[in-house]
Protein backbone atom coordinates (compact mmCIF):
# COMPACT_ATOMS: atom_id res chain seq x y z
CA UNK A 1 0.00 0.00 0.00
CA UNK A 2 1.31 3.61 -0.91
CA UNK A 3 1.91 5.86 2.26
CA UNK A 4 -0.12 8.74 1.65
CA UNK A 5 0.98 12.06 0.49
CA UNK A 6 2.58 14.65 2.80
CA UNK A 7 0.76 17.64 4.07
CA UNK A 8 1.11 20.91 4.93
CA UNK A 9 -0.83 19.71 8.33
CA UNK A 10 2.12 17.12 9.16
CA UNK A 11 4.57 19.35 8.34
CA UNK A 12 3.78 22.18 10.73
CA UNK A 13 2.78 19.41 13.16
CA UNK A 14 6.62 19.12 13.69
CA UNK A 15 7.29 22.18 14.43
CA UNK A 16 7.51 22.04 18.09
CA UNK A 17 9.01 18.85 18.54
CA UNK A 18 11.93 19.50 21.00
CA UNK A 19 13.43 16.27 19.77
CA UNK A 20 14.09 17.31 16.37
CA UNK A 21 16.30 19.34 14.04
CA UNK A 22 13.33 21.00 12.00
CA UNK A 23 14.83 21.62 8.48
CA UNK A 24 11.30 20.69 6.96
CA UNK A 25 8.58 23.52 7.61
CA UNK A 26 9.73 26.44 6.12
CA UNK A 27 9.34 29.04 9.22
CA UNK A 28 11.60 31.59 10.54
CA UNK A 29 13.42 31.30 13.96
CA UNK A 30 11.27 33.01 16.71
CA UNK A 31 14.57 34.08 17.52
CA UNK A 32 14.67 36.91 15.89
CA UNK A 33 11.10 38.45 16.42
CA UNK A 34 11.17 41.98 16.83
CA UNK A 35 9.41 41.44 20.46
CA UNK A 36 10.69 44.74 22.27
CA UNK A 37 9.01 46.92 19.10
CA UNK A 38 6.02 44.66 19.37
CA UNK A 39 5.73 45.21 23.21
CA UNK A 40 5.82 48.82 22.78
CA UNK A 41 2.92 48.51 20.06
CA UNK A 42 0.33 46.49 21.91
CA UNK A 43 1.15 48.84 25.04
CA UNK A 44 0.26 51.40 22.64
CA UNK A 45 -2.66 50.14 21.14
CA UNK A 46 -4.18 49.00 24.53
CA UNK A 47 -3.46 52.37 26.34
CA UNK A 48 -5.20 54.54 23.05
CA UNK A 49 -7.41 52.07 21.32
CA UNK A 50 -8.43 49.49 23.46
CA UNK A 51 -12.64 49.74 23.03
CA UNK A 52 -11.66 49.46 19.12
CA UNK A 53 -9.26 47.05 19.58
CA UNK A 54 -12.07 44.09 20.93
CA UNK A 55 -14.76 44.82 19.08
CA UNK A 56 -15.85 44.20 15.56
CA UNK A 57 -14.82 46.06 12.61
CA UNK A 58 -15.16 46.10 8.86
CA UNK A 59 -14.48 42.69 7.26
CA UNK A 60 -11.30 44.74 4.65
CA UNK A 61 -9.50 45.09 7.53
CA UNK A 62 -8.72 47.98 10.52
CA UNK A 63 -8.40 51.24 8.53
CA UNK A 64 -5.38 51.98 10.39
CA UNK A 65 -3.63 48.78 9.09
CA UNK A 66 -4.51 49.44 5.41
CA UNK A 67 -3.28 53.18 5.73
CA UNK A 68 -0.21 51.44 6.86
CA UNK A 69 -0.15 48.54 4.24
CA UNK A 70 -0.60 51.46 1.95
CA UNK A 71 2.80 53.39 2.73
CA UNK A 72 4.31 50.34 3.01
CA UNK A 73 3.47 49.50 -0.54
CA UNK A 74 4.62 52.52 -1.75
CA UNK A 75 7.93 52.28 -0.77
CA UNK A 76 8.34 48.84 -2.80
CA UNK A 77 6.51 50.45 -5.90
CA UNK A 78 3.52 49.57 -5.00
CA UNK A 79 0.65 52.33 -5.46
CA UNK A 80 -2.72 51.48 -4.20
CA UNK A 81 -5.57 53.15 -1.68
CA UNK A 82 -6.24 51.93 1.50
CA UNK A 83 -9.81 51.02 0.20
CA UNK A 84 -8.21 48.45 -2.12
CA UNK A 85 -6.59 46.74 0.20
CA UNK A 86 -7.95 43.39 1.99
CA UNK A 87 -6.41 42.05 5.10
CA UNK A 88 -6.65 38.28 5.78
CA UNK A 89 -5.58 35.57 7.79
CA UNK A 90 -1.75 35.25 6.65
CA UNK A 91 -1.06 34.70 3.21
CA UNK A 92 -2.48 31.57 3.20
CA UNK A 93 -5.67 33.07 3.49
CA UNK A 94 -5.03 35.55 0.81
CA UNK A 95 -4.13 32.78 -2.00
CA UNK A 96 -7.33 30.75 -0.38
CA UNK A 97 -9.39 33.81 -0.40
CA UNK A 98 -8.27 34.88 -4.33
CA UNK A 99 -8.20 31.22 -5.71
CA UNK A 100 -11.66 30.70 -4.56
CA UNK A 101 -12.74 34.02 -5.97
CA UNK A 102 -11.60 33.20 -9.42
CA UNK A 103 -11.39 29.95 -10.34
CA UNK A 104 -13.79 26.79 -10.47
CA UNK A 105 -13.15 23.20 -10.33
CA UNK A 106 -12.18 21.85 -13.86
CA UNK A 107 -10.26 25.25 -14.63
CA UNK A 108 -7.08 25.16 -15.49
CA UNK A 109 -4.01 26.76 -13.65
CA UNK A 110 -0.48 27.80 -14.91
CA UNK A 111 1.89 27.58 -12.28
CA UNK A 112 5.53 27.12 -11.47
CA UNK A 113 7.30 23.29 -11.00
CA UNK A 114 8.04 23.60 -8.35
CA UNK A 115 5.51 25.55 -6.57
CA UNK A 116 5.10 25.85 -2.65
CA UNK A 117 3.23 22.86 -1.45
CA UNK A 118 0.48 24.89 0.49
CA UNK A 119 -0.98 26.50 -3.10
CA UNK A 120 -1.16 23.41 -4.61
CA UNK A 121 -3.23 22.04 -1.71
CA UNK A 122 -5.46 24.93 -2.47
CA UNK A 123 -5.64 24.11 -6.00
CA UNK A 124 -5.84 20.74 -5.67
CA UNK A 125 -8.89 21.27 -3.19
CA UNK A 126 -10.85 23.55 -5.94
CA UNK A 127 -9.93 20.96 -8.68
CA UNK A 128 -8.27 22.60 -10.97
CA UNK A 129 -5.98 20.62 -13.87
CA UNK A 130 -2.45 22.31 -13.21
CA UNK A 131 0.33 23.17 -16.57
CA UNK A 132 3.33 23.71 -15.23
CA UNK A 133 6.98 26.04 -15.88
CA UNK A 134 9.88 24.95 -14.83
CA UNK A 135 11.91 26.92 -12.66
CA UNK A 136 14.88 26.84 -11.19
CA UNK A 137 17.73 29.09 -10.03
CA UNK A 138 20.18 30.49 -12.80
CA UNK A 139 17.04 28.90 -15.15
CA UNK A 140 14.04 31.36 -14.34
CA UNK A 141 11.82 30.53 -17.21
CA UNK A 142 11.70 33.97 -19.54
CA UNK A 143 8.43 35.44 -20.67
CA UNK A 144 8.61 33.71 -23.49
CA UNK A 145 8.18 29.56 -21.81
CA UNK A 146 5.50 31.55 -19.92
CA UNK A 147 3.72 33.09 -23.19
CA UNK A 148 3.95 28.94 -24.46
CA UNK A 149 2.20 27.62 -21.40
CA UNK A 150 -0.73 30.09 -21.68
CA UNK A 151 -1.42 30.16 -25.42
CA UNK A 152 -1.92 26.49 -25.10
CA UNK A 153 -5.32 24.77 -25.14
CA UNK A 154 -7.20 24.90 -22.64
CA UNK A 155 -7.03 29.00 -22.09
CA UNK A 156 -5.94 28.63 -18.52
CA UNK A 157 -8.18 30.92 -15.46
CA UNK A 158 -4.98 32.17 -14.11
CA UNK A 159 -1.41 32.14 -13.83
CA UNK A 160 0.61 31.26 -10.28
CA UNK A 161 3.79 32.89 -9.48
CA UNK A 162 5.97 33.62 -6.56
CA UNK A 163 7.67 36.39 -7.84
CA UNK A 164 10.54 36.84 -5.51
CA UNK A 165 12.32 33.67 -3.75
CA UNK A 166 10.07 31.50 -5.03
CA UNK A 167 9.34 28.69 -2.69
CA UNK A 168 10.67 26.19 -2.68
CA UNK A 169 13.16 26.78 -5.56
CA UNK A 170 14.23 30.03 -4.26
CA UNK A 171 13.85 31.45 -8.10
CA UNK A 172 13.60 35.08 -8.56
CA UNK A 173 11.76 36.29 -12.03
CA UNK A 174 13.68 39.07 -13.71
CA UNK A 175 13.18 42.44 -13.15
CA UNK A 176 13.16 43.62 -16.44
CA UNK A 177 10.99 40.53 -17.43
CA UNK A 178 7.97 41.85 -15.43
CA UNK A 179 6.24 44.41 -17.28
CA UNK A 180 6.45 42.27 -20.19
CA UNK A 181 4.57 39.45 -18.46
CA UNK A 182 1.98 41.79 -17.10
CA UNK A 183 1.63 43.20 -20.62
CA UNK A 184 1.34 39.62 -21.83
CA UNK A 185 -1.43 38.38 -19.61
CA UNK A 186 -3.46 41.83 -19.59
CA UNK A 187 -3.43 41.30 -23.50
CA UNK A 188 -4.56 37.63 -23.05
CA UNK A 189 -7.31 38.31 -20.58
CA UNK A 190 -5.20 35.75 -17.93
CA UNK A 191 -5.37 37.38 -14.67
CA UNK A 192 -2.14 36.50 -12.82
CA UNK A 193 -1.96 35.69 -8.98
CA UNK A 194 1.40 37.02 -7.27
CA UNK A 195 2.32 35.87 -4.00
CA UNK A 196 5.16 37.82 -3.02
CA UNK A 197 5.65 37.09 0.71
CA UNK A 198 9.33 36.44 0.70
CA UNK A 199 10.19 39.52 -1.40
CA UNK A 200 11.26 41.39 1.50
CA UNK A 201 13.99 39.05 2.33
CA UNK A 202 15.69 39.32 -1.10
CA UNK A 203 17.60 42.90 -0.07
CA UNK A 204 17.71 46.24 -1.11
CA UNK A 205 18.24 45.16 -4.74
CA UNK A 206 14.20 43.17 -4.41
CA UNK A 207 13.03 43.58 -7.72
CA UNK A 208 9.32 45.70 -7.84
CA UNK A 209 6.51 43.12 -7.74
CA UNK A 210 4.55 42.70 -10.94
CA UNK A 211 1.59 44.24 -9.30
CA UNK A 212 4.11 47.79 -9.53
CA UNK A 213 3.39 47.11 -13.37
CA UNK A 214 -0.57 46.86 -13.09
CA UNK A 215 -3.22 49.01 -12.30
CA UNK A 216 -5.45 45.83 -10.48
CA UNK A 217 -6.89 44.56 -13.95
CA UNK A 218 -4.72 41.66 -14.07
CA UNK A 219 -2.48 41.06 -10.99
CA UNK A 220 -3.59 39.93 -7.67
CA UNK A 221 -1.08 40.29 -5.23
CA UNK A 222 -0.64 38.72 -1.92
CA UNK A 223 1.59 38.57 0.98
CA UNK A 224 1.88 38.17 4.36
CA UNK A 225 4.50 39.87 7.14
CA UNK A 226 4.84 35.94 8.45
CA UNK A 227 8.04 35.91 7.50
CA UNK A 228 9.41 39.00 8.27
CA UNK A 229 7.58 40.78 11.56
CA UNK A 230 5.67 37.85 13.15
CA UNK A 231 3.99 34.33 11.94
CA UNK A 232 1.82 34.52 14.74
CA UNK A 233 0.14 37.69 14.50
CA UNK A 234 -1.41 35.81 11.30
CA UNK A 235 -1.54 39.41 9.41
CA UNK A 236 -1.65 38.73 5.38
CA UNK A 237 -3.18 40.77 3.01
CA UNK A 238 -4.33 41.24 -0.72
CA UNK A 239 -4.92 43.49 -3.20
CA UNK A 240 -7.64 41.80 -5.18
CA UNK A 241 -8.21 44.36 -7.73
CA UNK A 242 -11.40 44.65 -10.15
CA UNK A 243 -12.26 41.39 -7.69
CA UNK A 244 -12.48 43.70 -4.36
CA UNK A 245 -16.04 43.48 -3.94
CA UNK A 246 -16.27 39.21 -4.60
CA UNK A 247 -12.90 38.43 -2.11
CA UNK A 248 -14.47 40.50 0.40
CA UNK A 249 -17.70 39.13 0.56
CA UNK A 250 -16.83 35.59 0.05
CA UNK A 251 -13.92 36.69 3.21
CA UNK A 252 -16.32 38.01 5.57
CA UNK A 253 -19.42 35.19 5.20
CA UNK A 254 -16.14 32.58 5.77
CA UNK A 255 -15.06 34.56 9.24
CA UNK A 256 -16.81 38.09 9.39
CA UNK A 257 -13.20 39.76 9.93
CA UNK A 258 -10.06 38.94 11.19
CA UNK A 259 -8.16 39.16 14.46
CA UNK A 260 -8.60 43.02 15.69
CA UNK A 261 -5.52 43.17 17.84
CA UNK A 262 -3.18 41.73 15.86
CA UNK A 263 -3.97 44.26 13.23
CA UNK A 264 -3.52 47.10 15.35
CA UNK A 265 -0.01 45.59 16.89
CA UNK A 266 0.97 45.37 12.97
CA UNK A 267 -0.25 48.87 12.19
CA UNK A 268 1.68 50.39 15.22
CA UNK A 269 4.66 48.21 14.05
CA UNK A 270 4.88 49.69 10.54
CA UNK A 271 4.08 53.11 11.87
CA UNK A 272 7.09 53.27 14.25
CA UNK A 273 9.67 52.69 11.35
CA UNK A 274 11.21 49.96 12.10
CA UNK A 275 10.28 47.87 9.86
CA UNK A 276 13.64 48.28 7.34
CA UNK A 277 16.00 47.87 9.75
CA UNK A 278 14.66 45.07 11.43
CA UNK A 279 14.52 43.50 7.78
CA UNK A 280 18.43 44.70 7.31
CA UNK A 281 19.25 42.33 10.51
CA UNK A 282 16.94 39.12 9.01
CA UNK A 283 18.64 39.50 5.74
CA UNK A 284 22.13 39.34 7.61
CA UNK A 285 21.41 36.76 9.64
CA UNK A 286 19.96 34.24 7.13
CA UNK A 287 23.01 34.86 4.60
CA UNK A 288 25.13 33.92 7.62
CA UNK A 289 23.04 30.54 7.73
CA UNK A 290 22.63 30.45 4.13
CA UNK A 291 26.62 30.32 3.96
CA UNK A 292 27.32 27.69 6.79
CA UNK A 293 24.62 25.34 5.11
CA UNK A 294 25.48 25.85 1.56
CA UNK A 295 29.99 25.44 2.51
CA UNK A 296 28.82 22.01 4.19
CA UNK A 297 26.49 21.02 1.13
CA UNK A 298 29.42 22.11 -1.61
CA UNK A 299 31.62 19.51 0.50
CA UNK A 300 29.42 16.66 1.42
CA UNK A 301 26.93 16.34 -1.15
CA UNK A 302 27.36 13.24 -3.32
CA UNK A 303 28.18 13.63 -6.71
CA UNK A 304 25.16 14.48 -8.81
CA UNK A 305 23.74 16.49 -6.56
CA UNK A 306 23.98 20.33 -6.17
CA UNK A 307 22.41 23.17 -3.99
CA UNK A 308 20.88 25.91 -5.39
CA UNK A 309 21.74 29.60 -3.69
CA UNK A 310 18.85 31.74 -4.13
CA UNK A 311 20.86 34.75 -3.00
CA UNK A 312 18.27 35.98 -0.12
CA UNK A 313 16.20 34.32 2.01
CA UNK A 314 16.31 31.44 4.75
CA UNK A 315 16.09 27.99 1.88
CA UNK A 316 18.21 26.30 0.10
CA UNK A 317 17.42 23.22 -2.57
CA UNK A 318 18.76 20.44 -3.21
CA UNK A 319 18.35 17.87 -6.60
CA UNK A 320 19.77 15.30 -8.14
CA UNK A 321 19.78 12.11 -8.31
CA UNK A 322 16.76 9.64 -8.33
CA UNK A 323 13.25 10.73 -7.36
CA UNK A 324 13.06 7.18 -5.29
CA UNK A 325 15.48 8.92 -2.95
CA UNK A 326 12.90 11.45 -1.00
CA UNK A 327 10.85 8.88 1.00
CA UNK A 328 13.95 7.12 2.10
CA UNK A 329 16.13 9.51 2.89
CA UNK A 330 13.75 11.41 4.92
CA UNK A 331 12.73 8.81 6.57
CA UNK A 332 16.16 7.91 7.91
CA UNK A 333 17.08 11.24 8.43
CA UNK A 334 14.31 11.99 11.15
CA UNK A 335 15.09 7.94 12.62
CA UNK A 336 18.29 10.17 13.07
CA UNK A 337 16.56 13.59 14.74
CA UNK A 338 16.04 15.40 11.58
CA UNK A 339 13.42 16.46 9.70
CA UNK A 340 13.91 17.07 5.97
CA UNK A 341 11.13 17.45 3.46
CA UNK A 342 11.17 15.54 0.38
CA UNK A 343 10.67 17.48 -2.77
CA UNK A 344 7.70 15.59 -4.80
CA UNK A 345 5.28 17.46 -2.57
CA UNK A 346 6.20 20.74 -4.01
CA UNK A 347 5.44 19.44 -7.78
CA UNK A 348 1.83 19.02 -9.58
CA UNK A 349 3.57 16.31 -11.57
CA UNK A 350 5.97 13.87 -10.02
CA UNK A 351 9.35 15.57 -10.24
CA UNK A 352 12.04 13.85 -12.84
CA UNK A 353 15.15 13.85 -10.01
CA UNK A 354 14.99 13.63 -6.58
CA UNK A 355 15.04 17.43 -4.47
CA UNK A 356 14.79 18.39 -0.71
CA UNK A 357 14.17 22.08 0.67
CA UNK A 358 16.11 22.47 3.37
CA UNK A 359 14.85 25.30 6.06
CA UNK A 360 18.11 27.13 7.49
CA UNK A 361 16.44 29.69 9.71
CA UNK A 362 15.05 27.60 12.41
CA UNK A 363 17.57 26.01 13.67
CA UNK A 364 20.60 27.00 15.52
CA UNK A 365 23.76 27.40 13.81
CA UNK A 366 25.45 24.65 16.26
CA UNK A 367 21.82 22.35 14.88
CA UNK A 368 21.97 23.47 11.77
CA UNK A 369 25.52 22.35 11.32
CA UNK A 370 24.93 19.20 12.80
CA UNK A 371 21.50 18.77 10.70
CA UNK A 372 23.10 19.12 7.48
CA UNK A 373 25.61 17.33 7.77
CA UNK A 374 23.50 14.24 8.71
CA UNK A 375 21.40 15.01 6.26
CA UNK A 376 24.39 14.87 3.79
CA UNK A 377 25.41 11.66 5.48
CA UNK A 378 21.81 10.05 4.69
CA UNK A 379 22.27 11.22 1.24
CA UNK A 380 25.44 9.63 0.34
CA UNK A 381 24.74 6.52 1.97
CA UNK A 382 21.09 6.25 0.02
CA UNK A 383 22.60 6.99 -3.30
CA UNK A 384 25.63 4.44 -3.11
CA UNK A 385 22.70 1.27 -2.11
CA UNK A 386 20.18 2.44 -5.10
CA UNK A 387 23.52 2.15 -7.75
Amino acid sequence: MANPPIRLLDLMRQTEDPLVINLAAGIPSADFLPLDALRTALEGELASRAREMFSYHRPEGASLLREAIRDYLGVRGVGVQPEQILVTTGCSGALATMMNTVLKRGDTVVCEGPAYYGQLELLRAIGVKFRTVNTAVGQEPDPGKWEKALKAKPKPKLLVVTSTLSNPSGATLKEEWRPRMVEMCRKMGIPILEDDIYGDLLGRARPKPLRAYDDGSTVLYVTSFSKTVAPGLRIGFALPGKWMDAAADRQCRQTIHGGVPPEFITASFLRSGRMEGHLEMLRSVYAKRRELAGGILSRELPEGVRADDPSGGYMLWVRGGRPGLMEDVSKQCLAKGVAVVGGGIFFANPPKEACFRLNCARATPEDLARGVGIFCEVLKSAVVRKK
